[in-house]
């Protein structure tokens, strides 16, 4: 019990930030297993984190550039202090959600084709991009590699809290469209539904969600978070509705346990995440083959 409180008290905006992250992750990747891309979950971090990269070689100077405009002090600014990484992150989502977009029903190159090039060449990038920054700068691009959920501050929370509420704000309003299309795209064209339109809006709010939470708990926390829960859910639920509860339920409660075990060990959280997530899941598909 006093380790929980010394958690909460030295850690409030982590222990909510990744209650988030694992929420929006386990969301976002039922619709990503319903449309069988999985691999877009891998490529969208690599992508990800190839924008963040970028963003340390200082080609362009954005917040400069923004606190000039609006007189912000950015030394002082939390938001706009680290405004690079996460627009770059978001910028090189986006592209790669165009290309991604574009190879819907086409029959010359496949999806798994694309994404495998795009997730190479994204690794190819990083290397080279994290090379050609300054040595000072190298150690902060690999710790957004690794991923320590216990860095989430309150500037990051309510960026990805933001990121979520949008999200599924969109998914609610548009559920009739978003459902047809990713669960069931034969009825959707049926019914006159533009399947490529929405596959596009579908993928750029995967990307946004992907990129935004890679930028701040790691590329295998969210390739994990966006496999594992929906998954879980899968095997459990006999209804959409059931899917969806369990697969955010379970993403939302295991990574502040992590959280936890984490910190009592000296483990690194999003590795701790992960594995306590690959756990309930081997219980769960042992337990339905056992008793199914």
């Amino acid at each position: 019990m006093e380790t929980i409180q010394q958690l909460i008290e030295l850690f409030p905006y982590a222990i909510l930030g990744s209650i988030v992250a694992g929420f929006i992750c386990a969301f976002l990747g039922i619709f990503v297993i319903s449309q069988r891309v999985v691999f877009l979950g891998a490529s969208l971090t690599q992508v990800s984190i190839a924008g963040v990269a970028f963003s340390f070689l200082h080609l362009l100077n954005l917040e400069g550039f923004i606190a000039g405009i609006f007189n912000i002090d950015v030394e002082h600014n939390a938001f706009f202090h680290n405004f690079e990484p996460a627009f770059y992150s978001l910028a090189f989502a986006f592209i790669c959600v165009l290309i991604f977009s574009q190879t819907y029903r086409q029959k010359y190159i496949t999806q798994d084709g694309i994404l495998g090039m795009i997730f190479v060449i994204s690794i190819a990038l990083r290397i080279i991009f994290i090379q050609k920054s300054p040595a000072a700068e190298v150690s902060e691009i690999e710790y957004i590699l690794k991923g320590d959920i216990l860095f989430i501050g309150q500037t990051q929370f309510i960026i990805l809290l933001a990121a979520t509420l949008l999200t599924v704000l969109v998914f609610v309003i548009f559920q009739k469209q978003l459902k047809f299309v990713t669960f069931d795209p034969e009825t959707a064209m049926a019914h006159g539904i533009n399947a490529r339109f929405w596959l596009l809006i579908f993928y750029l709010f995967v990307g946004m969600g992907i990129s935004l939470t890679t930028r701040f708990v790691g590329d295998v926390f969210v390739f994990a978070f966006l496999i594992i829960p929906s998954s879980i859910g899968i095997l459990i639920g006999k209804k959409i509705s059931q899917v969806f509860l369990v697969s955010v339920l379970i993403g939302a409660i295991i990574p502040p346990v992590s959280l936890y075990f984490a910190f009592i060990f000296d483990f690194s959280s999003g590795p701790t995440a992960v594995v306590l997530a690959f756990i309930i899941f081997i219980i769960t598909f042992l337990s339905k083959k056992i008793f199914t």
